[in-house]
């Protein structure tokens, strides 16, 4: 039976139309599809060569050894063709296309404008970049000094492609599939060991910084040193034993108490959350490696999307045509139970009355002696 060839198909940015670009074009080749993606901007040493953009018709130069798409402008109109046929095309642009289905909930072209400081990019931190890349997000700052490994892959948001990367370059390329024009700039170290240059050249009134490295000493850091030094909003996300449970934690400078206010002093054997156990290196030789902790991805991304949701509440607070989702409902530090069962949890786990409880009742007081924020008033 005889089947009909599948007709070229080319999808390309509308701005070239606009700025009647000329050149090589780079991006995505499905050859089961016969479909074209031209990514604006994209570059030879990350993304496929895909063919070139001609000024005109008359000026197409095809080399016919290698399977390539050739454009050309006639009037304001560019057209492709493939293999001598005109191949059937697409322009796109990416606050149209991308984040129309966002529309009437975030206004993408504020939510491009928001920045992120992830502190750590595992499980959590890598589920929180991508939701908040979907969610419109416009630049990200990610710090992990880790490498990703086979046994990252049930819980992260990476692959195996991604095995022996640094988890920061991993995600900043699961970031910009999302969002091509995203800025991502990545720090292959911890918190503490970030240049304050960094911070002062991507901290602005839009930013907010995310503690998801399940450390207490490093979200204390970004607190008072970020949090605090450069007067941006602060969100810790933490897990108990084998994530039976999580909390969250969010502060405002200079409106709320601090995180500062209450951990300082927790000991750590008072402590129901679970340090991660990590990496530590220092002139590129691996020094210690500890083990992880358990718990499975379903558990920890319930508790992450619900911080999700508060970040995306802070990052939209000052936006009066905003209506948030969770921020009035919820209390500056939050417990949420994955399962009460004691046999998962331990003792801790009877402290919920029922799986999924979210609690509301727990409050934080600003402490008068807080070396952070004790100067704030009406707090």
């Amino acid at each position: 039976m005889y089947k009909r060839e599948r007709k070229a198909s080319v999808y390309y940015p509308k701005s070239f139309i606009k700025s009647k670009y000329t050149g090589e074009i780079y991006g995505y080749l499905h050859n089961d599809t016969k479909y074209f993606n031209i990514i604006e901007n994209a570059k030879a040493s990350t993304h496929q060569l895909l063919g070139i953009i001609f000024k005109s018709f008359e000026d197409i130069k095809q080399d016919d050894t290698l399977n390539l798409v050739y454009g050309y402008y006639k009037n304001d109109t560019l057209i492709f063709i493939h293999n001598d046929k005109k191949a059937s095309s697409k322009a796109y642009e990416l606050t149209t296309n991308i984040f129309s289905r966002n529309t009437g909930i975030l206004e993408t072209s504020q939510m491009l404008d928001k920045s992120v400081i992830i502190s750590g990019c595992g499980s959590v931190g890598s589920l929180v970049a991508l939701e908040l890349a979907r969610s419109g997000v416009g630049s990200f700052l990610l710090i992990d000094n880790d490498i990703f490994e086979y046994h990252n892959i049930c819980r992260h948001q990476c692959g195996v492609s991604d095995v022996g990367k640094y988890k920061v370059d991993a995600l900043k390329q699961r970031i910009l599939d999302i969002n091509p024009t995203a800025k991502v700039v990545t720090q292959s170290k911890i918190l503490e060991n970030v240049s304050k240059n960094i911070f002062e050249d991507f901290c602005t009134p839009n930013s907010i910084i995310i503690g998801c490295a399940d450390n207490r000493a490093g979200d204390l850091y970004a607190n008072n040193k970020i949090s605090y030094g450069f007067n941006i909003p602060f969100v810790s996300i933490g897990f108990w034993e084998r994530a039976f449970a999580g909390e969250i934690f969010y502060s405002l400078p200079h409106q709320t108490a601090c995180y500062n206010c209450h951990f300082e002093d927790v000991k750590q054997d008072e402590d129901s959350r679970v340090n991660a156990k990590h990496r530590f290196y220092v002139d590129e030789q691996e020094l210690e490696e500890a083990s992880f902790e358990p718990g499975i991805s379903i558990d920890i991304n319930f508790v992450t999307t619900i911080a999700i949701k508060l970040i995306i509440d802070i990052l939209n607070k000052d936006d009066d045509s905003y209506i948030p989702k969770i921020i009035n409902h919820i209390t500056q530090y939050t417990f949420i139970c994955n399962t009460n069962d004691t046999r998962v949890g331990g003792d801790r786990a009877e402290i919920f009355s029922y799986p999924l409880q979210v609690t509301t009742s727990l409050k934080i007081n600003k402490r008068v002696d807080c070396k952070i924020c004790s100067k704030d008033k009406n707090v």
